[in-house]
């Protein structure tokens, strides 16, 4: 069995290590949840988006979830193989599609509001009501959001 190094104490109190650990926790928890529903992490921030907001670019996409243009054209390409989305043509634009939902894609983002509360709950698990409200507004506040 490989012995580890006494902790120093630097990554506990770093706050890009601490995300990153919770953030990897989560996307592996996330992973497993949404295999049972058919869809990729990949492409369910898109999905879900989607099911607020459809019937806009890639780009607008893109830049709400703050994801490259490559990356938002590869999974915006995902979400079209797999059914979830189809491209209609933007009567404002002849050089620009728009990114609309299927019924499919609709019925698909309905299953998973549970799926994403049942992740959150076990990433919260540790914490009660009022330390969850107060890691919210913190969270929110480092990421320039509220």
């Amino acid at each position: 069995m490989t012995q580890l190094p006494e902790s120093d104490g630097i990554r506990e109190n770093s706050f890009g290590f601490l995300i990153q650990t919770l953030a990897r926790r989560i996307d592996g928890d996330m992973r497993e949840r949404l295999k049972d529903h058919g869809v990729d992490l990949k492409i369910f921030a898109n999905l879900m988006f989607l099911s607020a907001k459809d019937g806009i670019t890639q780009r607008e996409i893109g830049n709400h979830l703050n994801f490259p243009d490559y990356y938002t054209s590869r999974n915006v390409d995902a979400l079209i193989k797999e059914g979830f989305a189809e491209r209609r043509p933007d009567p404002k634009s002849r050089r620009s599609t728009l990114i609309f939902l299927t019924a499919k894609g609709r019925d698909k983002a309905a299953e998973l509001p549970g799926v994403i509360r049942a992740s959150n709950e076990k990433s919260l698990a540790n914490l009660n009501a009022t330390e969850r409200a107060q890691v919210m507004r913190l969270l929110k506040k480092a990421a320039g959001m509220g």
